[in-house]
């Protein structure tokens, strides 16, 4: 080994190793890993709480054992005029004490990349914005909105990853991006107990690129947060709970539904990302003209699509995903498409809510609508394959990241069987999703917000330079 060798490595020991600096470094990282699991594991902890008090609301069950329930009609427009009234006070926490922490979060996330200001990075980055992250999708998750909670978990686990930049200091390639694509991946792992998935999230989604310099961090992040969540809720802990599906003896005809199925998930996935997109804008444009009436209209547009879908389309649609992929309940065609709609209301509000959990159902109820049609193309294919195949295709259609929707499903479900399949659907859809959106989703949001910071600090500037009016004498 040459000298200028042992040098380098002689000072990685004392920095890495032999420096209280060092092991200060260390415990803070896996403190914050440890934190974002603990709130990935309060976000399921809310949303299971929050479906069981919006079930008391719509008449379904009492608030404890053979306590008093809510009688019809008013378990029909009780639900309307609660989560009306929660989009307004979302929004208005939003707007006067939390801005920054509009929508899922992983555009914010992505933005604190492409941006070279710091100042923008701790202001997106801050104990502010991981407040009221948490505090907002809490709210929502109370409230029945169609929301998931995938983005709020990316946008605290980058969050918190950057804040310990602050307590001691890191090397700079990891304060501008290893850190904030660690504490992301951790949080879809952390969210769906899924480490593969929150791996290739970071670096497919987040980051658009593979950077090797920070893939040690990213990993560990995500061991941490995962191996915390590995120990509170078990070793055998499945999103969703194993489905039993395999790809094996499958004939040409039912590996071509691979094409078929890829193609409508793609195109009604890309179709839905790009209205999303433009009813973004619009709603963004309402908003300025009026902040009390457009988070009414759209909380009352909610409200209608629930009373429309028989109250099915509340929630994140997380039991409903559960009850199609395990052939227990049969939803109506129409479950699909309103709550798609209830999904885009909540998307261009612009509250803290993710879009995993609803893009999935919709995927679901797609599977179960076309299970007829499919069969009859593909005849003998397990319905548990048919519908996995369509989650995957409209997911992957909404947020453009195949990979990351094929290995997610196969985590949730242990069905690494359906591995091939899976991923032939995601990369069709893909594709077919790009003739429809050009931009993924995720990136657009995250230029509009860049955008919109930029056009802030303009008019901040403009204000500033102007000359202040002399008094006449």
């Amino acid at each position: 080994m040459k000298g200028p060798e042992r040098t380098r490595i002689a000072r990685l020991w004392k920095r890495e190793v032999l420096s209280h600096r060092g092991w200060q470094r260390h415990a803070l990282f896996l403190l914050a890993a440890i934190a974002i699991g603990i709130v990935a594991w309060y976000f399921q902890i809310a949303e299971r709480e929050g479906d069981h008090w919006f079930s008391f609301l719509k008449g379904e069950t009492a608030l404890w054992d053979g306590g008093w329930s809510v009688p019809e009609p008013l378990a029909t427009f009780l639900p309307m005029i609660w989560v009306t009234l929660s989009m307004l006070l979302i929004v208005t926490l939003r707007d006067r004490y939390f801005r920054g922490t509009e929508g899922t979060g992983i555009p914010q996330t992505i933005a604190t990349l492409k941006t070279t200001d710091s100042a923008i990075r701790d202001r997106m980055l801050s104990g502010r914005i991981l407040v009221g992250k948490i505090l907002l999708l809490t709210i929502g998750l109370f409230s029945g909105m169609t929301l998931g909670r995938e983005g709020p978990s990316v946008h605290v686990g980058a969050a918190l990853m950057h804040m310990i930049t602050k307590w001691v200091r890191f090397p700079r390639h990891l304060v501008r991006r290893g850190l904030i694509l660690g504490g992301g991946g951790a949080g879809i792992a952390a969210a769906f107990n899924a480490p593969l998935a929150g791996l290739v999230f970071s670096f497919e989604e987040i980051a658009r690129s593979f950077e090797k310099n920070n893939v040690g961090t990213v990993i560990r992040s995500i061991i941490i947060s995962s191996v915390f969540i590995v120990l509170i809720l078990g070793k055998d802990y499945l999103f969703y709970g194993r489905i039993e599906s395999t790809d094996a003896n499958w004939t040409v005809g039912q590996w071509a539904s691979i094409f078929v199925i890829g193609v409508m998930g793609g195109f009604l996935g890309g179709a839905f990302a790009q209205v999303t997109i433009k009813g973004s804008a619009f709603a963004r444009r309402c908003m300025k003209w009026n902040r009390w009436v457009t988070p009414l209209a759209l909380g009352a547009g909610l409200g209608v699509l629930g009373y429309l879908s028989n109250g099915e389309s509340y929630g994140s649609g997380y039991q409903q995903t559960q009850q199609i992929l395990r052939g227990g309940v049969e939803y109506p065609w129409y479950f699909a498409p309103l709550t798609a709609a209830a999904s885009f209301l909540t998307l261009a509000s612009g509250i803290p809510g993710g879009l995993f959990d609803p893009s999935l159902t919709v995927g679901a109820g797609l599977g179960q609508a076309m299970l007829p049609l499919i069969n009859m193309l593909s005849p003998g294919l397990q319905p548990e394959a048919v519908i996995m195949m369509f989650m995957v295709a409209y997911f992957a259609g909404v947020v453009q990241s195949p990979i990351t929707c094929a290995i997610i499903m196969v985590e949730m479900t242990a069905a690494r069987h359906m591995t091939l399949p899976l991923l032939g659907v995601a990369v069709i859809s893909y594709e077919c999703s790009r003739l429809v959106c050009r931009t993924s989703l995720y990136e657009s949001l995250a230029n509009t917000f860049l955008a919109g910071l930029g056009e802030q600090a303009e008019t901040k500037s403009r204000l500033t330079d102007q000359p202040s009016a002399t008094p006449l004498k």
